[in-house]
């Protein structure tokens, strides 16, 4: 039905992301193979048994929080659901949030990242709707106007929305109403996954909620708390004309928006397309000097635009367009951002030489699939380095990638993950660039892996752990007395033990004591008991 002020029919979508910053720094934090995938196939099946409980999935993942340091201090930033069941809110001190979670993970909120990935979720929205803006840092808006015929109705509609969110790793709650401020209030402040307002009903559905889903100041919250307003019902019952003496005019016009009294536009985000350069050819050619020049000359206009905007080239994807043939397009991935032209047109070239030209040529197109922003490298004032010792190094490793194929060239990096010859995973160098930062950027409050000053984990680590005689005063104990390669060793000293156990979906049961011991010889050894065949093994030695 036509809304007064408002657009005749017009429906809006609210997609509604709560704990979006904790949701996207464990989805970003967690490796895409090796032992991730058996990590998150556990997460899976964990959190499908607390959902038969009743229990939301968040519920069996570990309290996670987000900090910002200011000064000497680091105060909690963003807390996940868990954290914030235990009772750690945004503002307390780090101290006193592990004070309350021992076992809490957390990290440095990155707000950038937040940026880039809701305006990626709003790319990906667009299959929803030709009309999307990320909102507030938390929330995707849609402009869903007639788009309910593609989706068999409302309902199913606001269901795939939500569903699509959650199966990239993000909670979410969806809500169709006439009007931005009641959908986004709905998706806020409601409980239901998918929520659906028939046209023309949003006062009876915003009546129940708290004012606060208004989108208006916590002071104006707090002064109308104070007066005993708790609901938007108990707001619509006051005369409004004497609202903006007390609570300011914000408060009026946000009722007015959620109603439909007064239009509330959405600002439509527009995806910018990657940096390209194209020539179209007159007539088809098939002579391959004559291809490769023209690639050569599209790639300096290429890098040329990536300069303008601040950006570099890490997938470069060369598309050549036949006469009575398919587009063949030839893929060049680097292992660091670059704009050095005689490295990518070298590897351009390259792939160009084992493609087919056929019948000919009629436009080549250069597209940046990847085009990260440009990260300069600035020497060392104390430790002088080789400014081009990672160029060199980026160079070599595209060379050998691009004869060997991508998949065989590898970097190991770490996981989070309690058993240790699980803890780490290859990764491909061009999909994992040339870090230096050895350790996973989550530093865990208990037990665990942290960083590389407090990591109990020795530095070498065996492969296989081996068996070895041991002594040990109790069953559960320390040992007292090893062997190990013919030696004997008397231990003076241990600390442990650090008890490791796997789940059932990660084959045989493992279930280890950890102790860390130091021999009268000077040697400090890591060795463990094993519960499932009551034998001692050494893991590794410390440096």
């Amino acid at each position: 039905m036509p809304q007064p002020g408002g657009q005749p029919g017009r429906r809006v979508l609210c997609l509604y992301l709560p704990s979006f910053p904790t949701d996207r720094a464990r989805r970003d934090g967690e490796p895409a193979g090796g032992a991730a995938d058996e990590g998150g196939f556990a997460d899976e099946l964990i959190a499908d048994a607390e959902q038969s409980r009743g229990r939301p999935a968040w519920a069996a993942r570990p309290p996670r929080v987000l900090t910002r340091q200011s000064g000497a201090t680091v105060f909690v930033e963003h807390a996940c659901p868990r954290a914030a069941q235990r009772g750690i809110r945004p503002g307390m001190t780090l101290a006193q949030a592990q004070a309350i979670a021992p076992e809490l993970l957390w990290d440095e909120h990155d707000a950038g990242g937040d940026h880039r990935t809701l305006e990626r979720l709003a790319e990906w929205a667009l299959r929803f709707s030709p009309v999307v803006e990320p909102y507030r840092g938390k929330a995707l808006l849609l402009d869903v106007t007639g788009c309910e015929r593609l989706f068999h109705g409302e309902h199913n509609l606001a269901r795939q929305a939500a569903d699509g969110a959650r199966r990239q790793g993000f909670q979410a709650r969806a809500a169709i109403a006439d009007t931005l401020g009641a959908a986004y209030a709905l998706a806020c402040a409601g409980d239901e996954a998918a929520l659906v307002v028939p046209p023309g009903q949003n006062s009876a559905f915003l009546a129940p909620l708290p004012p606060e889903a208004l989108r208006i100041d916590p002071q104006v919250v707090e002064r109308l708390d104070a007066v005993g307003v708790r609901c938007i019902g108990d707001l619509l019952m006051l005369p409004w004309s004497l609202l903006p003496a007390r609570f300011g005019p914000q408060l009026v016009l946000r009722l007015q928006q959620a109603l439909g009294e007064v239009f509330e536009p959405l600002a439509a985000h527009v995806p910018q397309p990657p940096p390209a350069a194209e020539h179209a050819l007159e007539q088809p050619v098939s002579e391959p000097s004559i291809v490769q020049r023209i690639v050569l000359r599209l790639l300096d206009e290429l890098l040329a635009r990536l300069v303008q905007r601040g950006l570099a080239l890490r997938r470069l994807d060369c598309v050549l367009v036949f006469e009575h043939a398919p587009p063949v397009a030839q893929s060049v991935r680097l292992s660091r951002g670059t704009r050095a032209r005689c490295h990518v047109s070298e590897l351009v070239l390259r792939r160009l030489e084992h493609t087919a030209l056929g019948t000919g040529v009629v436009g080549v197109r250069l597209v940046a699939r990847d085009a990260p922003r440009w990260q300069p490298a600035q020497g060392e004032l104390f430790e002088p380095q080789d400014p081009g010792g990672q160029q060199q190094l980026g160079v070599l490793l595209d060379h050998l990638a691009s004869r060997l194929g991508h998949e065989a060239i590898v970097r190991p990096s770490l996981v989070d993950d309690h058993q240790p010859e699980r803890a780490f995973r290859y990764t491909p160098v061009c999909d994992a660039g040339l870090r230096t930062d050895a350790c996973p950027t989550v530093r865990f409050g208990g037990a665990g892996v942290t960083n590389a000053a407090h990591c109990p984990v020795p530095a070498r680590l065996i492969e296989r752990p081996i068996p070895i005689r041991v002594i040990a005063v109790v069953p559960d104990g320390p040992p007292t007395w090893l062997s190990w390669q013919g030696r004997e060793f008397v231990v003076t000293d241990a600390a442990g033990p650090q008890r490791i156990e796997t789940g059932w979906w990660r084959g045989p049961d493992v279930r280890r004591d950890y102790f860390r011991v130091s021999a009268e010889s000077g040697e400090q050894f890591w060795v463990f008991h094993s519960a499932t065949d009551d034998r001692w093994y050494l893991h590794g030695m410390f440096v």
